[in-house]
Order: C-alpha cells, then structure tokens, then sequence
C-alpha cells in the first residue's frame, strides 16, 4: 500500500491551479486578439492518473516517469460560446470567467483540506 503525502499532493494541486489561473489570464488579456486561440490546462485528476501509479522520483537525479512539478499539459482549446469578438478573436469572455471561478474554487477547497489535515496534526501532538 502506498503513503499518500497529503501536503505535497495538496502542494501538485495548488501549482495546478496556479499554471491554469495564468493561463486564463492570458486568454483573458488576447480576448481582442486577431486569430489568438485560447489554451487550457489538462484537468488535476489527469495529472494525478499520469503519477499515482508511477514511479516516484527520490533523487533530483534520477529520470522522471510521468508528470514531474510544474509540468502540466496546456493545450489549445475551443471556445464553447459562438460569440466572436470584433477583432475576430477565438476567446470567448464568458467561459475564461467561468474557468476563473472553477479554479477559485479549486483553491479554496485546496486551502481547506490542508487546514483540517493542519488541524488534526496539531491535536495529535497536543494529546488529544
């Protein structure tokens, strides 16, 4: 049975969430940018498929398998929305505000969970 390490699976999570944010900001920024493609960034429980079960890297120089720190997959998207701008642009604004909120609320649960685990290592080393 494998150890989960809940703070660096928490840590993986919030770089996550970091590249995506940057990334819609950008999209955000092209959205009047004459043929600019809007991009995203390949949801965490892929990321978490590609290195649950491989193998783990103990030494920086040993060869990685899978998914190494902040490496995420950003790959050219469609906008779902078949609003255009005027200059042309692919980006539709709407669906960057959406994904903006998707990953607020993927910090946010983020933040929780390592609270509570924070919480519960404090009242084990207090005694109970």
């Amino acid at each position: 049975m494998h150890s989960v390490n809940l703070f660096e699976l928490a840590s993986q999570q919030a770089k996550w969430a970091t590249v995506r944010q940057r990334v819609i900001a950008n999209n955000i920024a092209n959205v009047n940018t004459n043929g600019f493609t809007p991009s995203d960034v390949a949801p965490f429980k892929e990321v978490l498929s590609k290195t649950a079960g491989g193998m783990s890297v103990t030494n920086a120089n040993h060869i990685g398998g899978g998914v190494g720190r902040g490496e995420f997959n950003v790959t050219e998207r469609e906008a779902t929305s078949q609003i255009v701008s005027e200059s042309g642009g692919k980006v539709s604004i709407e669906d960057e505000l959406i994904a903006a909120g998707e990953v607020r609320k993927a910090y946010e649960l983020n933040t929780a969970i390592v609270k509570s685990f924070h919480r519960m290592i404090l009242m084990t080393t207090r005694g109970g």
